[in-house]
């Protein structure tokens, strides 16, 4: 799939997430392989799914992905991941990574020990906490 249909499409989500959940820490797409450019892990990160059971949060986004979301964009989609807006990994993107309104690319990097070879970024900043 041609990388900007994929970036347009996703780049509605931080919205639509925003509205339909609140605040969003982290909405970005991790290349599943370094060698195959077409598949993608979908990270998210939001204090609406903190307190829910990973199979709950997990349940809620991919509802709203599918509704949101053309066949074509889902099926490049290979893992979908939620962490903890206290997730080591989150806290690193966030503070490495400001990002909003926008899209950044990340090439050959290195978080909290996690190698991206390739990453899409549409949304990354810390929750400020009452």
């Amino acid at each position: 799939m041609d990388n900007e249909i994929l970036v347009k499409e996703f780049g509605q989500m931080p919205k639509i997430l925003k509205q339909e959940k609140g605040p969003l820490s982290l909405l970005m797409l991790k290349a599943f392989d370094a060698e195959m450019n077409d598949y993608w892990n979908l990270i998210v990160s939001a204090p609406a799914y903190d307190n829910l059971t990973l199979k709950m949060a997990l349940t809620d986004l991919v509802t709203i992905c599918n509704k949101h979301l053309s066949k074509a964009v889902l099926e490049t989609i290979t893992r979908t991941i939620i962490l903890e807006t206290t997730d080591p990994f989150v806290r690193e993107i966030n503070q490495a990574f400001k990002v909003k309104n926008t899209v950044k690319y990340v090439y050959s990097s290195v978080i909290a020990g996690i190698h991206l070879e390739k990453a899409i970024i549409f949304e990354s900043h810390p929750i400020k906490r009452a």
